[in-house]
C-alpha cells in the first residue's frame, strides 16, 4: 500500500465533543468530575474551620450576666471597705468625744475644787477680819489702867515689846521644863537671841526698851514687879 504524500485529517471539534459525549455515555468520569470531590472537601474544611473559630470567639467573650456578676462583687467589695472605713471612723470619733467629755470634767470639777478653795478662804479671812475688829473694839473699851495691867502680865508665846508687853522686870514661879529668850528681831534666826536662859523654879528677867521681843515656854505667867 502506497502511504498518502498528505498528513492524516484531526478530527474536527465536533467530533471530539461527540467522542466526549460517547464516554460519558459509556460511564468513564471526565477529568473535571475527578477534581469536584476534592474541592468540595476543601470547601467544606474551611466552613467548619471557620464556625469552629467563630463560636471559640462566641464560647471565650462573657456574657452580660457575667459582667453583671462581676461589676456587682467589685462595688461588694467597695461598699464593704467603705463601711469598715466609716465604722473605723465613728470609732475614733467617739473615742475623741469620751476624752473630750474626762477633759472637760476634770477642768469643771478643778474649777469648783478652786471655787470652794476660794470660797474657804473668803470665809477664814472674814473670820479673822471680825476677831481682829472685836479686839480692836475691846481694846479700845479698856481704861489706860487695865492696858497697862494687860501689857505687865503675859504668858507663854512671843510678846513684843512695847506692843504686847511693856519694858521693865518681871517673875515668875517658873516651872520644870521652863525656857525664855530676850530678842533683837522676829526672824527666828540665832542671831536675834539677847539672852536666854532654862531656869529651875522661880525666875527673874528684865526686859529692856530696846528688845524687840520676849519669848518664853513652860515658865508659867510671867508678871511685872517694877
Amino acid at each position: 500500500m502506497t502511504e498518502s504524500p498528505y498528513p492524516p485529517l484531526q478530527p474536527s471539534q465536533d467530533a471530539a465533543d461527540t467522542q466526549l459525549i460517547e464516554q460519558q455515555s459509556a460511564g468513564s468520569p471526565s477529568p473535571n468530575a475527578k477534581r469536584w470531590p476534592w474541592i468540595a472537601a476543601i470547601i467544606a474544611a474551611f466552613v467548619v474551620g471557620g464556625g469552629i473559630g467563630v463560636l471559640s470567639g462566641i464560647a471565650g467573650t462573657p456574657s452580660a450576666e457575667e459582667n453583671q456578676a462581676t461589676i456587682d462583687a467589685a462595688m461588694s467589695e467597695e461598699r464593704t471597705a467603705l463601711a469598715t472605713a466609716q465604722a473605723d471612723a465613728d470609732r475614733k470619733t467617739a473615742e475623741a468625744e469620751k476624752a473630750t467629755d474626762a477633759a472637760a470634767k476634770e477642768t469643771q470639777a478643778a474649777k469648783d475644787a478652786q471655787a470652794a478653795n476660794a470660797k474657804d478662804a473668803a470665809t477664814v479671812t472674814a473670820q479673822l477680819d471680825q476677831r481682829s475688829a472685836d479686839l480692836d473694839k475691846r481694846e479700845a473699851a479698856l481704861t489706860p489702867r487695865e492696858v497697862a495691867a494687860a501689857r505687865s502680865t503675859f504668858g507663854n508665846g512671843l510678846h513684843r515689846v512695847g506692843v504686847d508687853v511693856d519694858p521693865g522686870t518681871y517673875r515668875t514661879t517658873g516651872g520644870g521644863n521652863c525656857y525664855w529668850e530676850r530678842l533683837s528681831g522676829t526672824s527666828g534666826e540665832f542671831d536675834d537671841i539677847i539672852a536666854n536662859d532654862l531656869p529651875t523654879g522661880a525666875s527673874v528677867v528684865t526686859i529692856s526698851g530696846s528688845d524687840a521681843a520676849f519669848k518664853s515656854q513652860g515658865c508659867g505667867t510671867w508678871s511685872k514687879t517694877s
